[in-house]
């Protein structure tokens, strides 16, 4: 059965109460796919409201006391916000457009503001969005069909359609595709970044700056953390079923048995032999 698409929430911030008002009045947003769930005559109201409430689109004068629109945008940006971004304003200049373009705009449109102009950014907005949706779903039907999620969180996406998710919940979905493939060693920041539908240099950016570590660090820290497990569990047996540290290398995802044997010692201060071996205290 096919799941219908919730409406898009709109935040329209303008210091002009009566273009706001036109602007509202002015489109038919329900026939459009979205629905006006706020608006603000600053960025600084418009970035409490955002605090508050999920905004998938953001339409912003430039021109604003107490913090403009491109100072609002950046603050917004810097929350890890995935809001669509539609700049309308009275001001046609090359730089205000570059720096709009460079914060993500999706569209700068003038004042006096064209009613189909309009309603073909939002167009273009819509069927992105929803096939942003679209993707999230996915995703998380993958997780619950791979065993390693349940139903989900009520800030993730779900059947009856909720909205993508935030930089944590990016990298939560990333942790768990990297326990649910660090055996293999073909994992890498861009087969994973694939699996969930962003861009590996954003994926990069985003793990960094959630978990303090790159995303190479934790693979490699899943990896040799089960390798010990493994390592102990075999500690100084001599049951031949037992595997090797050959054997256990492949198992965590290191092709080369060497290699993993430096990596397992730059972390541990000991090499995976002596573990193996039943010589290693349990301390490190």
């Amino acid at each position: 059965m096919r799941t219908t698409a919730p409406a898009a929430r709109v935040l329209i911030v303008d210091d002009e109460y009566y273009f706001r008002q036109l602007l509202i009045h002015l489109i038919d947003w329900t026939s459009a796919g979205f629905e006006v769930v706020a608006e603000a005559e600053d960025g600084s109201e418009a970035l409490r409201i955002i605090a508050e409430q999920p905004i998938d689109l953001i339409i912003t004068d430039i021109e604003m006391p107490n913090m403009n629109g491109l100072d609002f945008v950046k603050a917004v940006r810097a929350l890890d916000s995935a809001a669509k971004l539609i700049f309308i304003t009275s001001y046609d200049n090359f730089t205000y457009a570059q720096q709009a373009i460079s914060l993500g705009a999706d569209h700068y449109l003038l004042k006096p503001v064209d009613e189909e102009a309009v309603e073909q950014a939002l167009n273009t907005i819509r069927a992105q969005l929803q096939e942003k949706w679209e993707e999230e779903r996915y995703i998380n039907r993958l997780r619950i069909e791979a065993g390693y999620g349940g139903q989900p969180a009520s800030d993730q996406t779900s059947e009856d359609g909720g909205r993508p998710g935030s930089g944590k919940r990016l990298i939560h979905k990333a942790a768990a595709y990297v326990t649910a493939h660090y055996a293999e060693d073909t994992l890498s920041l861009q087969s994973t970044a694939s699996a969930l539908f962003v861009n590996p240099s954003y994926l990069s950016h985003v793990f960094k700056k959630e978990t303090n570590e790159s995303f190479v660090e934790y693979v490699t820290n899943i990896r040799l953390g089960k390798a010990m497990e493994l390592l102990r569990q075999g500690a100084g047996t001599e049951d031949a079923s037992v595997p090797k540290v050959a054997t256990i290398a492949h198992q965590v995802g290191y092709r080369d048995p060497f290699y993993f044997s430096k990596c397992f010692k730059k972390k541990y201060g000991i090499t995976p032999n002596k573990v193996y071996g039943g010589t290693y205290s349990g301390k490190y």
